[in-house]
């Protein structure tokens, strides 16, 4: 798939405040719901090892709406490749029904899945990520 039609997608979720989208091309890969190591705390609930490294998962639900995100089917955690400047090459989002994609049918949006503003929201979390934890021997 090209990145022009990648840019034409996008994967759709549900937040308490209602469905949204997030461009796919934004997405690096889809983890399951998994045991994260670490201690969890407001919007952090841990770390997830993938491909070796460590990478901050957050609850997006919480983020956005201040509710927790479902335990279900459909939760997934989201994994993004950050810009250089933040403090890990990847962080993840938990939520909820991330089951499909959606045509983006303008440059700005779906009429039953809206984009979520992610720039809002990532520079504040780059902030709440603690130290990883200790690799053991």
């Amino acid at each position: 798939m090209t990145a022009e039609a990648q840019s034409r997608i996008a994967l759709r979720l549900r937040l308490h405040s209602g469905p949204c989208s997030i461009p796919l091309h934004r997405v690096h890969h889809l983890a399951g719901y998994a045991t994260l190591t670490g201690e969890s705390n407001d919007y952090f609930l841990g770390w997830l090892t993938f491909h070796g490294l460590q990478v901050p998962v957050f609850d997006l639900n919480r983020v956005v709406c201040e509710q927790p995100t479902p335990e279900h089917f459909g939760s997934r955690i989201m994994v993004l490749e950050t810009p250089s400047e933040a403090p890990t090459r990847y962080i993840g989002l938990l939520a909820a029904d991330l089951t499909d994609t959606v045509k983006v049918t303008t440059a700005t949006h779906h009429p039953y899945a809206p984009p979520l503003d992610l720039d809002s929201y990532l520079p504040m979390l780059y902030t709440l990520i603690p130290a990883p934890p200790v690799a053991s021997a």
